[in-house]
C-alpha cells in the first residue's frame, strides 16, 4: 500500500494528460463547459504531489483502480467533463 500514492498519481497525470487531449480536439461550447474543471484537476494534482512529499496519506487499491478506470471516463468528449469531476472529487479526498 506505500506505493499506492506513486501509482495514484501516476494514474491521475495519465488521465490528465487524456483529459487534455481530449480538451483539445472539443468543440468550442464543450471546451467552454470543460475548462473550469480542467484547471481544478491540474490544481489538485499539483496539491496531492506536494502532499505526499509530507508523507501520510493512505491510498486504497481502490483508489488506484477508481483512478486507472477514469481516463477511459475522459477519453470521450461526452463524458469528459464528468469524467474531470470524478477525477477531481477522487484527488479531493487526499488533498
Amino acid at each position: 500500500m506505500t506505493d499506492n500514492i506513486s501509482t495514484l498519481i501516476t494514474a491521475a497525470r495519465m488521465t490528465y494528460e487524456q483529459a487534455e487531449i481530449t480538451y483539445q480536439s472539443s468543440d468550442i461550447n464543450q471546451k467552454l463547459a470543460t475548462k473550469p474543471e480542467l484547471d481544478r484537476a491540474a490544481e489538485l494534482l499539483i496539491t496531492l504531489q506536494t502532499k505526499q512529499l509530507q508523507g501520510s496519506i493512505v491510498v486504497t487499491d481502490q483508489d488506484v483502480a477508481e483512478m486507472q478506470s477514469l481516463r477511459d471516463k475522459v477519453n470521450s468528449a461526452a463524458t469528459l467533463q464528468s469524467g474531470l469531476m470524478s477525477m477531481a472529487a477522487l484527488l479531493l479526498k487526499f488533498v
